[in-house]
């Protein structure tokens, strides 16, 4: 599947934009059929009726009524209606409710009172996309109702009181197993530097000793601060960070698994072959295979 990165709405200085969706199946903004899309804006889905299948970055899951995800800003995503939707004669309706929030000010309100910081936190871990259910799911069904109406103000208590159910509730779970793209806004700037070395190099081998001095430590100084920070090892993440790289190029490209491998940083394609299955439980042929099926 081919990413689309787009802009999904208009937002500059409002704070988020509700939308009632009633259609034969689902589909992405701007685009008759369901496309494989990421955007800045964060994203708040409600599934009232249809069933099929969703990819989140690199996880795919099936969906129904009832499913309820919190998505970060710029994660890869698509919900597929089952294929009977599609057949000519069908009478089957999808509805959903979709919300967008501003990043920008979603920061600006988040990142400067010491009291948000479970919400913040919320919301550097929808970059793994949060499922959300229970009661929990129920209130905030009830509440995006509200918010459909208001207005100043109490749009924004609104907002801050349905995020921060969602950040202090133990009714949800991560979809994906990697934390994609959201480290700059919400890490220190050694860690950003740190990250960003990481990403910028994942075809080549790196050092511990490479990223300590880029953080201006000592390695088992970094070893403390990365664990603390990022709550897993630094190998763990790099090889994590990897993986997630590879199954982006086994998504939208038609590259070897040779070529990948090494693309990824993984000296030989044996290797990565063991370590891509031990994280996703497929080999990336396997892999491949069941994400090009779910896009048809």
């Amino acid at each position: 599947m081919r990413l689309l990165k787009m802009e999904s709405t208009p937002l500059i200085d409002d704070l988020m934009k509700l939308e009632l969706r009633s259609q034969p199946f689902l589909s992405s903004p701007f685009h008759s059929r369901p496309s494989f899309h990421a955007h800045p804006e964060l994203e708040l889905v409600f599934v009232i009726e249809g069933f099929g299948k969703r990819i989140i970055g690199n996880s795919v899951e099936p969906f129904e009524a009832g499913d309820m995800v919190f998505i970060g800003s710029k994660v890869p995503h698509v919900w597929l209606s089952d294929p009977v939707f599609y057949e000519k004669d069908s009478c089957l309706q999808s509805k959903v409710i979709v919300t967008y929030f501003n990043p920008r000010v979603f920061i600006q309100i988040f990142d400067s009172v010491k009291a948000f910081g479970p919400i913040r936190e919320m919301i550097r871990q929808s970059s793994k996309g949060i499922r959300i259910f229970g009661k929990t799911r129920d209130l905030i069904a009830d509440q995006l109702s509200e918010l459909s109406n208001s207005e100043g103000f109490k749009k924004v208590e609104g907002v801050i009181h349905m995020m921060n159910l969602i950040s202090t509730s133990a009714e949800k779970s991560f979809i994906a197993n990697e934390e994609l793209d959201q480290y700059d806004e919400f890490y220190p700037d050694r860690l950003n530097n740190v990250i960003k070395f990481i990403k910028d190099n994942l075809h080549r081998q790196i050092s511990l000793q490479q990223v300590a001095d880029i953080a201006c430590m000592t390695e088992p100084s970094f070893c403390r601060f990365f664990k603390k920070k990022v709550k897993k090892n630094f190998s763990q993440f790099i090889s994590e960070l990897r993986i997630a790289h590879a199954k982006e190029l086994l998504i939208q490209t038609d590259k070897p698994v040779n070529d990948i491998a090494y693309l990824c940083g993984f000296r030989t394609s044996s290797h990565f072959c063991y370590v891509f299955k031990e994280q996703s439980g497929q080999s990336p042929v396997q892999y491949k295979l069941s994400m090009n099926s779910c896009s048809r």
